[in-house]
């Protein structure tokens, strides 16, 4: 989804010369606001502000509550006083006059040559504690207006450090042998007017674009190896600057809301970035270009509900730079595409260093590691098994393993019992059903420990508990390890998707260990299980009001497609090997949830017939494949990094 030209307000006037003007807003929050307007008043820890004389003294003026916002197209500035006026005398304060309530101002935002706003026309009222208008000796309503209205009438805010982040990404964005026509361009940046909304002051800024080029550009070459090697790490550099900006603001913005919705921004770009990688490159076509337009309009909403939190006025000010050089980008971008921007990497980490300048490493580094600030931000656990024993279910149920009884008396340490005995265990024809009875008890123990640690609701308890086997039989029928060139390794698609339960290590790293993904299957179990559960609370639950077992539905479509798919498994117009895939497991769900899921060999036949792998066997009437590979030279590159073995495998009950 490209950026929506209404909401970046970008217009461009073109002429008959070819040259035209484009314009964006720069925003400036009225949290932002507040905070500068309270430093210049001297706001204290407690929220007042003595504007005059001396707190609780004979003469004094002091504010506190202050608040910024917008009415009727002007900035409304309003706060609680309390004001005094009396002579003292012999330590006596004699004729004090007095007022409580409400001083408010209604002021016209202006903008000057300067980059600098100031507020004019100002109109001040004051109220009295019941919210009606209040009449006071003159002498006391010239004290609280004269004062109010002098600190507003001095008030400025310096707009030059927004224009120059983005006048510097700009700069930053464009190659050097085509950087002419953006440098002629940013020297005519120029204010055009100010508007007050319920966003904040918006400042309409534009500039002149040169006439384009009307020569067409001649067909790109194919890539050579090493443009599709840098082509890739332009691609890991996005996911290493979004990252950066996702943990800046997930810690400094504590609000659940706002952390769900960096983490939806999060895993929906990495799976556009899978899907980049998945088509491979294109000559002469930027890939971070694309992927930043894609997912601009959502972080910019994300920084602006931050600012609209509070806080500390010079990281306001940084957000404000943010969304300021996000937005002159991405107007330019959608106006003049001839210019030929390119967001490189340089241009990145000005981007990300806009929100924190004080950052000492590298903020696009991409590393494969387990990040503890990032599982911390998200409350996404260790998926390695502990030695506690799941406490049993209740009693008289059955599960996908049948009778409860099973669950009774686990030894203590069954889990690593299991996975070691599952060890590159690739089954003969006669070890099928130990094997499948091994992996279904791992898997209800990685489902109750991980049901546990992450508070699965009670209503969805049930439904968790088939959800992971379930997806397990549809990911990879139940397989942690394969046969290649007569070694066991572990499974792994050209796409990278890794084990038991294809954890995507591109969509989720930075949470689990891409070693320990590849060759433990508790672990790997474990890793799945997890994201089910965030997947689960996080989509499934707001499909679970009609239906509860649409939640299951909506869980698996999330971490099959990422979470703008959550809805997928119910839409009309979805493409038919998508369609494919979510029949496939809703029939796999509906198996384990009757407890029939055993009666089903996962066997595929190779060309060596005394032995099998597990994969698929007649019973159902689910499609062949439950998820279509991947394949292109960048995937194939991932492949040749992570020494991987094979394609997606066709595991499916056809």
């Amino acid at each position: 989804m490209r950026l929506c030209a209404a909401v970046l307000a970008t217009t461009l006037l073109a002429t008959a010369g070819g040259a035209g003007e484009v314009g964006f807003p720069l925003v400036v929050d009225h949290a932002l606001l507040r905070a500068t307007l309270a430093r210049q008043l001297g706001e204290e820890p407690d929220g007042s502000s003595v504007l005059w004389g001396s707190r609780g003294g004979c003469r004094s003026l002091v504010l506190r509550d202050l608040r910024v916002g917008a009415v009727a197209g002007r900035m409304r500035v309003s706060a609680q006083g309390r004001a005094h006026l009396g002579v003292r005398f012999l330590g006596f304060c004699f004729a004090r006059l007095a007022w409580s309530g409400r001083v408010e101002s209604l002021a016209r935002p202006e903008m000057g040559d300067d980059w600098r706003l100031r507020l004019r026309d100002l109109d001040s009222q004051l109220y009295d504690a019941a919210g009606g208008r209040t009449l006071v000796a003159s002498r006391l309503w010239d004290l609280v207006k004269d004062r109010f209205e002098s600190e507003l009438a001095s008030f400025t805010f310096d707009l030059a450090p927004p224009v120059e982040e983005a006048r510097g990404l700009l700069r930053a964005s464009v190659e050097l042998a085509r950087a002419r026509p953006v440098l002629e361009a940013l020297a005519t940046l120029h204010p055009l007017g100010v508007s007050v909304d319920d966003d904040g002051i918006k400042v309409r800024v534009a500039l002149q674009l040169p006439p384009g080029d009307a020569t067409a550009s001649p067909p790109e070459p194919p890539l050579a190896p090493p443009e599709l090697a840098r082509w890739q790490r332009l691609v890991e550099s996005w996911d290493g600057f979004l990252v950066f900006v996702v943990k800046d603001l997930g810690a400094a913005d504590a609000d659940p809301g706002l952390r769900d919705e960096l983490f939806d921004l999060l895993i929906a770009s990495r799976h556009r970035v899978l899907d980049a990688l998945v088509g491979g490159p294109v000559a002469g076509v930027d890939p971070v270009r694309q992927l930043f337009l894609d997912a601009w309009e959502r972080l910019r909403g994300i920084v602006r509900e931050s600012a609209a939190h509070g806080g500390p006025q010079d990281r306001l000010l940084r957000y404000a730079s943010f969304v300021a050089a996000g937005d002159a980008l991405a107007a330019l971008d959608a106006a003049a595409p001839s210019l030929g921007l390119e967001i490189s990497t340089d241009g990145l980490r000005r981007f990300a260093r806009v929100l924190d300048p004080t950052y000492a490493g590298d903020p696009l580094a991409y590393t494969e590691t387990p990040d503890p600030a990032l599982r911390e931000l998200f409350h996404f656990h260790d998926p390695a098994p502990d030695a506690t024993p799941p406490a049993p279910p209740p009693a008289g149920e059955s599960g996908w393993l049948g009778p409860r009884a099973a669950w009774a008396g686990p030894p203590p340490d069954e889990m690593g019992t299991l996975a070691r005995r599952l060890d590159r265990w690739l089954p003969a024809a006669d070890e099928l059903p130990a094997y499948r009875d091994a992996v279904g008890r791992l898997l209800a123990l990685v489902a109750g420990r991980t049901a546990r640690a992450n508070a699965v609701e009670e209503r969805f308890a049930h439904l968790y508990g088939v959800l992971v086997p379930a997806v397990a039989w549809q990911e990879s029928c139940w397989r942690q390890f394969v046969e290649q060139d007569g070694k066991v390794t572990y499974l792994l698609s050209r796409s990278g998707d890794v084990g038991i339960m294809q954890v995507n290590r591109r969509v989720w790293r930075g949470f689990f260990d891409p070693a320990r993904l590849e060759w433990d299957v508790a672990y790997n179990a474990g890793a799945g299980a997890e994201i089910l559960a965030h997947l689960l609370a996080r989509y499934g639950a707001r499909e679970a009001n009609g239906r509860l077992e649409n939640a299951a539905r909506a869980t698996y479509a999330a971490y099959n497609g990422g979470p703008d798919a959550y809805r997928r498994y119910r839409l009309a117009r979805i493409s038919r090997a998508l369609r494919a895939i979510d029949r496939a497991f809703w029939e796999k769900y509906q198996a384990v949830a009757a407890g029939r899921a055993l009666d089903v060999l996962c066997v595929e036949r190779r060309s060596t017939p005394a032995r099998d792998r597990l994969s698929s066997a007649p019973g159902l009437s689910i499609p062949k494949c439950s998820i279509s590979s991947r394949s292109s030279r960048a995937t194939a590159s991932i492949s040749l990094r992570h020494a991987s073995i094979a394609s997606r495998p066709r595991a499916s009950l056809a």
